[in-house]
């Protein structure tokens, strides 16, 4: 039957949101009540068509696109009358042309998703149900913890994907260059608040660079101040943050730009819509920023190439409290016509220690536990690396959780961005900005 005639007539549905427990080697257990639905539909191994190439697109940097390139190619070679056809770009460009794919069912057999966006393909039935091919052992999850894989699981009662990098939200630190100037590292434990007045003090020792990367264009890290307030993104179908705590917002990264601790607008323009790897914080600019802990890869690469320090993970600065976990998933689209070949692939790639290793976390962490702790036990991985996969046991088990966004919200990232340099040129007030961007807010999860 046609999943999308299936999933269009279902309600809308609530927004996922799981909390973690403390677990033990790579602490991936993340507790989930999950939904029971109608497993009918979802095909399991002897049904599978094999028929046609199998179309992988992903997304990410120029270097993070070709390892994953490499270990497709590795799974190619092992396959060698499997005709392979790969489409990498970078992040926005990915949905894009999902997007536009996904309206002609024209899909790639298996789509990179995200915690993020993920919800808008499996809502509008663009992807495959694969909790059947899970449960007879086509695709193999049994070395990923079991409240890994569930937290996946629509409301719908079905999995449409299959995590092949964990990330969480995290400030990054260049404490090489830190140390060399005589300054001490902004507090872990503090929110955004504390972070800025650590600049404004920092700020003088620091010579031509500036303590802080403005994050007041970030969505994410909004979020994370959010947090700390007590509050989030979303609550269900309105606004989960108040007015004061987004014109609060506003206001703590302008007094930043005043203060000289983070770069005025002339030169944030400058570097907005920039790859990682050409950010402010990997060529050196700035020394504290922060970003998705995948990321920090592509920023040491640029600092080794110049010589300029090295990038270290702290916890996301909210106060303390709880953190925000994201996941890099495979999919299965509903369109495909090799659903084997796919099946297989996802197997490789999530249990692949080869592939882990060439990859270095560049597309997350990887769920797998066998997988991460030879990562942990292995000489040839970077200490940074090592650090971050504890630092993501300590975010478990301080109770973070796997944020997946509610359909049609994924365009606030732009307005969120645009609604912040309007406040920072001067061409709109704090107090008008929270009101219109808290109506896009509703605009976009009412559906209209």
């Amino acid at each position: 039957m046609s999943y999308a005639g299936r999933v269009a007539a279902r309600p809308s549905r609530p927004r996922r949101r799981y909390a973690a427990a403390p677990v033990a080697a790579l602490a991936v257990g993340l507790v989930v009540a999950a939904c029971g639905g109608d497993e009918g539909d979802a095909p399991g191994g002897d049904e599978l068509s094999a028929e046609g190439p199998l179309t992988i697109a992903w997304y990410g940097s120029d270097a993070r696109n070709a390892a994953v390139q490499e270990v497709v190619d590795i799974f190619g070679g092992q396959n060698p009358d499997l005709v392979i056809e790969t489409q990498p770009t970078t992040f926005d460009g990915h949905w894009d042309r999902l997007s536009v794919q996904a309206s002609a069912n024209n899909l790639p057999c298996v789509p990179a998703m995200q915690s993020r966006y993920q919800t808008r393909y499996e809502d509008r039935g663009s992807l495959m149900p694969l909790e059947g091919l899970i449960e007879d052992g086509t695709i193999d999850v049994s070395g990923i913890p079991e409240e890994v894989v569930e937290s996946n699981r629509n409301a719908d009662g079905h999995i449409y994907s299959i995590p092949y990098g964990i990330w969480y939200e995290g400030a990054v630190l260049n404490l090489p260059a830190l140390e060399s100037a005589g300054v001490e590292a902004p507090d872990a434990g503090n929110d955004w608040s504390g972070y800025v007045d650590w600049a404004i003090a920092a700020q003088p020792d620091l010579g031509d660079s500036f303590a802080l990367a403005s994050q007041g264009g970030s969505i994410t890290q909004f979020q994370m101040w959010a947090l700390s307030q007590g509050e989030d993104l979303f609550a269900d179908d309105a606004a989960g943050f108040s007015k004061e705590t987004l014109v609060a917002w506003y206001e703590l990264w302008l007094g930043a730009i005043e203060s000289g601790a983070t770069p005025p607008p002339e030169i944030a323009a400058e570097f907005a819509g920039v790859p990682t790897s050409e950010s402010m914080m990997a060529v050196g600019l700035t020394l504290v920023s922060a970003t998705g802990d995948n990321n920090a890869s592509d920023m040491q690469i640029t600092l080794d190439q110049n010589g300029l320090g090295a990038v270290s993970m702290a916890l996301a600065p909210t106060g303390g409290k709880p953190q925000v976990v994201g996941a890099n998933s495979w999919a299965i689209s509903e369109n495909c016509t090799n659903v084997a070949a796919a099946a297989e692939f996802i197997n490789f790639f999530i249990s692949s220690s080869e592939g882990a290793f060439i990859l270095q976390t560049q597309t997350g962490l990887p769920p797998a536990t066998a997988v991460a702790e030879e990562m942990l036990a292995s000489a040839d991985v970077a200490d940074s690396i090592k650090e971050r996969i504890a630092l993501y046991n300590e975010i478990l088990a301080a109770g973070g959780y796997v944020d997946i966004w509610p359909d049609g919200t994924q365009a606030l990232v732009g307005q969120f961005t645009t609604s912040w340099e309007e406040v920072m040129f001067g061409q709109t007030a704090p107090d008008a900005a929270a009101d219109a961007f808290i109506t896009q807010v509703e605009t976009a999860l009412s559906g209209f």
